[in-house]
């Protein structure tokens, strides 16, 4: 009997072990790859895993931005918050708080650009029925 309550003890602290180790892949995992603008298909931003993004409008490159996430942009800091901060060749920052990337595999980027609180909505799939 005391062996069967030392098996039961073990199995129940390796599932515990094992739930806490079961992490939510970060943003920059999940943001890597093709974003459409939700209110012009035309537009899409592809984040690379290299810390670049390319813009393109009707498959035209327009920019390409070095890209941060971290819990701070410009005058904004949280620590349970992320943004995203864009840098062009000139040094000029973009500072956006990440609302959602990809939850529950909806295949919708939820931002707000933070000087006009703007909220943008990109798909990774210009099939997606975003419901905006």
């Amino acid at each position: 009997m005391k062996k069967l309550f030392l098996i039961l003890l073990f199995l129940l602290q390796i599932s515990t072990v094992f739930a806490q180790n079961q992490v939510d892949e970060p943003s920059s995992k999940k943001i890597i790859g093709t974003w459409y603008n939700d209110a012009n298909r035309n537009a899409k931003w592809i984040f690379g895993s290299d810390g670049k993004l390319y813009n393109y409008d009707k498959d035209t490159f327009k920019v390409m931005f070095r890209y941060i996430i971290s819990h701070s942009c410009q005058n904004n800091s949280d620590d349970n918050t992320e943004f995203i901060t864009l840098m062009d060749k000139d040094g000029n920052e973009f500072c956006f708080k990440i609302i959602a990337i990809n939850e529950n595999k909806n295949g919708i980027l939820s931002l707000i650009k933070m000087d006009t609180m703007q909220p943008l909505r990109f798909v990774n799939n210009v099939n997606i029925k975003s419901g905006m």
